[in-house]
C-alpha cells in the first residue's frame, strides 16, 4: 500500500502531545497493524550504497560467499556510477519513480557523495519540480514536526547540539543548489529538520544499518518507553507489529530510544535527539523494562554518584573499544568487563552498560574465530539478559540473537568436525566439554525455537523468514543415532552458562 495507514487506524490530536495513531478495532500481540511498502522517502545510507541494491535494498557485502545457485548481483548505475542494482527489474523500478531526476546530479558529485538527508531531501525537491509528487504526499511532509525552532535553540546546549542546526544549514545550501528548485532556503531547511526529526533507519533481518527511510503515516506514532508496537523494515518495506495487546481506541506507541537504557540515560536522549521529556510510566517510576533501574542490591552495595560514575567509566571504555581494532580493542572490552565483574554480587548483569559490553566482546570473539568464547557469551545473554531485558519469548532481538547463537554453534560443529584436534579455536571448549552437550541436539532444538518466533516477530513474508526459508535445515539427531532431547540439551547449556566465569 502507499505512504498511508488503512482505516482501522486513525490520527487524533493528543494534549501536550500533537498527532499520534489509533486503532479502531482491538489488535492482538504479534499482528501486523500496518504495512508501507515503500515509505515516502527509502535510501541506502553512505557506507552501504556500495553493498545495497538502491530499490529493494538487498545488501551483498563486499567478500560475501553466496550459497551455490544464487545469482543475484549488484551492477553500479551505468549512469552516475554512485548506486546500484541487483536487476533490471530494480533498475527499471528506481528510474521511473526518482533516480532519473537525480542521476546526473549524483554523478556530477563523484568522487563525492552527498550525505544521506541531503539526498533524500534533495530527492524530493526534484520530484516536486518534475511533478512526480502528489499534492497529498508533498502536504503530509509539511505536515510532519520539524523542530526547526528547537534545533536554532540548541546553540545554548553545547557543541554537539550546535552542531546538529550548523549540519542542517549546510545540508540544506547543498540540496537548495544542486536541486535548482524553487523552494526558498527556509523551507529547504524545514525539510532537511524534517527529515532528521522523524527518519527511521532501515536494516536488513539481522538488525545492521543498511539505510534510513521517512514514511509520514509512521512519523505519527509516539513514543512510549513501554511500547506496545515496534517497526521493522524488510527491504524498503516498513511494518508497525504488535508487541503487546491493544484494545480498541488504544494509542498505538513504538520506541523512539533504546528501551534497556536506564531512565535518566533515556530522557536525556529523547530531549537531545526530539526535543520532549518523557513522562510516560515508566520513566515516571523510574523503571527500566519494568524493572526499578536501581535494584536494591545496588542502592545497598554504591552510592548514586559511584553508581553513576561506573556506569560512565564503562559507556567510555565502550565507545573506545568500538572505535578501535585488535588488539586494543580486546584490551578497553576486557578492562570494561572487568568493572562490572568487580560489582558482580551486586550489579545485575542485564543492567547497562554491561549488555553492551558482552555482545560487543561476543561480536570480537566473533571476527577473531573464537567460537567457543563467543558462544559462552551467547549463552549468557540468551539465558539471563534477553529475559529480562526482551520478557516476550519471540521478541525480534531475541530471534535475532538466537538465530546469531545458532550460527556460532554450527561454525563451531563444523571446526570440530573438519578437524577433530581442533579445540575451537580457545581454551574455554576444555570447559564447554565438561558438560558433554551434544550439538546437533542443540542446533535442532534453537532452530524449532527461531522457527516459532518468526511469524509474531517478523511475518511469514518478511525478508528475514524468506533468507531464514533459504538456508539449509539441520537434521536431526536420531539420523546419527542420537537422542533428540532439547529440554536436557538446553539445561546443559544454562548450566555452562551460570558456572563458566566472565
Amino acid at each position: 500500500m502507499p505512504d498511508q495507514y488503512p482505516r482501522s487506524i486513525y490520527a487524533s490530536n493528543i494534549t501536550g502531545k500533537g498527532r499520534g495513531l489509533f486503532t479502531s478495532q482491538a489488535i492482538e500481540a504479534g499482528e501486523l497493524v500496518f504495512c508501507v511498502d515503500r515509505p515516502l522517502l527509502c535510501v541506502p545510507s553512505n557506507p552501504h550504497l556500495g553493498e545495497t541494491c538502491y530499490h529493494c535494498f538487498l545488501c551483498i557485502p563486499k567478500g560475501f560467499v553466496q550459497q551455490e545457485g544464487d545469482k543475484r548481483r549488484l551492477q553500479a548505475c551505468m549512469g552516475c556510477k554512485v548506486v546500484n542494482y541487483c536487476s533490471k527489474s530494480c533498475q527499471a523500478k528506481s528510474w521511473g519513480v526518482y533516480h532519473k531526476y537525480e542521476c546526473k546530479i549524483l554523478g556530477h558529485l563523484r568522487p563525492n557523495i552527498a550525505p544521506t538527508l541531503a539526498r533524500m531531501v534533495m530527492q524530493l525537491l526534484l520530484r516536486k519540480k518534475a511533478g512526480s509528487l502528489s499534492e497529498s504526499e508533498w502536504d503530509e511532509f509539511m505536515r510532519t514536526i520539524d523542530h526547526v525552532d528547537d534545533l536554532k535553540e540548541d546553540n545554548t546546549r553545547g557543541e554537539l547540539a550546535q552542531d546538529r542546526w550548523h549540519d542542517v544549514q549546510l545540508m540544506s545550501q547543498g540540496a537548495h543548489r544542486y536541486s535548482g528548485t524553487h523552494e526558498t532556503l527556509t523551507v529547504v531547511q524545514s525539510m532537511m529538520a524534517r527529515c532528521l526529526v522523524n527518519s527511521m533507519t532501515v536494516t536488513d533481518g539481522g538488525g545492521s544499518t543498511l539505510g534510513t527511510c521517512l514514511s509520514t503515516s509512521a512519523a505519527l506514532l509516539n513514543h512510549s518507553c513501554n511500547p506496545n508496537c515496534i517497526f521493522l523494515t524488510s527491504g524498503p518495506s516498513l511494518s508497525i507489529r504488535s508487541l503487546q495487546p491493544i484494545p480498541a481506541n488504544g494509542e498505538l506507541t513504538i520506541s523512539y530510544t533504546d528501551i534497556t537504557l536506564p531512565t535518566h540515560r533515556r530522557k536525556a536522549d529523547l530531549r537531545f535527539q526530539y526535543y520532549f521529556n518523557c513522562v510516560c510510566e515508566y520513566c515516571t517510576q523510574e523503571l527500566t523494562c519494568g524493572l526499578p533501574d536501581v535494584p536494591i542490591s545496588l542502592s545497598n552495595g554504591l552510592s548514586p554518584a559511584k553508581l553513576l560514575e561506573l556506569e560512565r567509566e564503562g559507556e567510555r571504555l565502550l565507545s573506545l573499544a568500538q572505535g578501535s581494532t585488535s588488539p586494543e580493542k580486546d584490551g578497553l572490552l576486557n578492562e570494561a568487563m572487568k568493572l562490572f565483574v568487580t560489582y558482580k554480587e551486586i550489579y545485575p548483569t542485564w543492567r547497562h552498560p554491561w549488555p553492551m559490553i558482552r555482545d560487543e566482546i561476543k561480536l570480537l570473539h566473533w571476527d577473531l574465530d573464537h567460537w567457543s568464547l563467543a558462544i559462552v557469551h551467547a549463552l549468557k545473554e540468551y539465558f539471563f539478559i534477553d529475559p529480562i531485558l526482551y520478557p516476550i519469548s519471540w521478541h525480534l532481538v531475541r530471534v535475532q540473537r538466537t538465530f546469531m547463537l545458532l550460527k556460532l554453534i554450527d561454525e563451531l560443529q563444523y571446526q570440530m568436525f573438519a578437524s577433530p584436534d581442533n579445540d575451537g579455536g580457545d581454551e574455554v571448549e576444555g570447559d564447554l566439554n565438561d558438560y558433554h552437550i551434544n550439538w546437533l541436539s542443540v542446533s535442532k532444538g534453537l532452530e524449532q525455537e527461531i522457527e516459532a518466533a518468526i511469524p509474531k516477530a517478523y511475518g511469514t513474508e518478511s525478508s528475514f523468514a524468506k533468507e531464514y526459508e533459504r538456508l539449509p535445515k539441520h537434521e536431526s539427531p536420531e539420523k546419527y543415532g542420537l537422542r533428540m532431547d532439547w529440554v536436557g540439551e538446553r539445561s546443559k547449556l544454562e548450566k555452562a552458562a551460570r558456572e563458566i566465569e566472565d
